[in-house]
């Protein structure tokens, strides 16, 4: 594997180094190498030109209107896609552990081993179809557009 250069390394710490964010030993070696190297020096000075271009920039204020659909929106959106997250990885989880436990321990499941999974494959089967049925019809959904 190849050792970065003393360039490389002390080009990576510059942001760091002009926010202030580096221990007192590595701003004095960023410091003393910037003494020494016009190259870095340069790099370094493009940095701080483009830190305070981008620190001068003005954006408008959205109109509140705005603001407030958004915040609506998200309130909304945001817990039904985690919820969504959320189930898709516990039953990802769910049967990564039941294919564990079949290739740690093969034998055949007891009745309420098999009555559980026989309900979670019932719960996962209904779920698939009905995502993929509500991602069938979606190109097809009237409403889909409307604003709410």
């Amino acid at each position: 594997m190849r050792r970065p250069d003393k360039h490389e390394e002390i080009q990576r710490m510059l942001s760091a180094y002009l926010d202030g964010e580096l221990t007192q030993a590595d701003r004095q070696r960023v410091r003393l190498h910037l003494e020494e190297c016009r190259e870095c020096r340069l790099v370094m000075e493009e940095m701080a030109a483009l830190q305070r271009l981008t620190a001068e920039m003005k954006f408008p204020d959205p109109p509140e209107e705005i603001m407030d659909a958004l915040e609506r929106r998200l309130s909304v959106r945001a817990p039904r896609r985690f919820g969504w997250s959320l189930l898709v990885a516990a039953l990802v989880a769910w049967i990564g552990y039941l294919v564990y436990l079949v290739a740690r321990h093969p034998r055949w499941p007891t009745i309420p081993e098999f009555l559980a999974g026989a309900a979670g494959a019932g719960l996962l089967l209904v779920f698939l179809s009905v995502l993929r049925q509500r991602w069938l019809e979606r190109p097809h959904d009237r409403y889909r557009k409307v604003k709410r």
